[in-house]
């Protein structure tokens, strides 16, 4: 069985819409395409591509990176804003910063306006350690996309992007 390629939602269809039925009206069609294809993309991505990217220091993993990585785009941000930009529970997201925080790759302070709430900060030690992971990433993505054209990883950047919106906004 050949697979055919998946369309940009809203392509070939009335209106624009894309609906749960494949763009043809036959049940599943792109979407069940587009479900495996994030169910590979997800274990490839966490296992041989990425699972030993994360470098010598025990604190960093497929779970804290996400909190460095947050940090350093976005500045210090309260745990509760942590736990919703990352869709983690509190205690989850107080375990890992807990973590990040004893290694030295975040600082941890009451807030001002409210001593109660934590501000979580990136620490110039974990913004070297956000660095030095995110280069380790990107090598084996570099490989793996090399034959890609400029314009291509930008429309797959683009799409990815806006399908985590997407769920983002599903979520809440």
């Amino acid at each position: 069985m050949t697979e055919r390629p998946i369309s940009p939602v809203g392509a070939g269809v009335p209106g624009g819409v894309a609906t749960a039925d494949g763009d043809d009206g036959r049940p599943g069609g792109s979407l069940e395409s587009l479900e495996k294809q994030i169910t590979l993309l997800v274990r490839r991505t966490m296992e041989p591509v990425w699972a030993h990217g994360y470098g010598a220091d025990e604190a960093v993993d497929r779970y804290t990176y996400p909190i460095l990585t947050l940090l350093g785009d976005e500045g210090a941000l309260s745990l509760t804003a942590l736990t919703g930009k990352l869709g983690i529970s509190k205690p989850t997201a107080s375990r890992q910063v807990s973590r990040l925080s004893r290694a030295g790759l975040v600082e941890v302070s009451p807030q001002e306006r409210d001593p109660r709430s934590v501000s979580v900060r990136l620490t110039p030690s974990g913004a070297a350690a956000r660095e030095r992971v995110r280069a380790a990433r990107l090598a084996p993505l570099r490989e793996v996309m090399a034959h890609w054209t400029e314009p291509d990883r930008e429309a797959l950047a683009g799409l990815l992007d806006r399908f985590n919106t997407d769920l983002d906004l599903f979520r809440r």
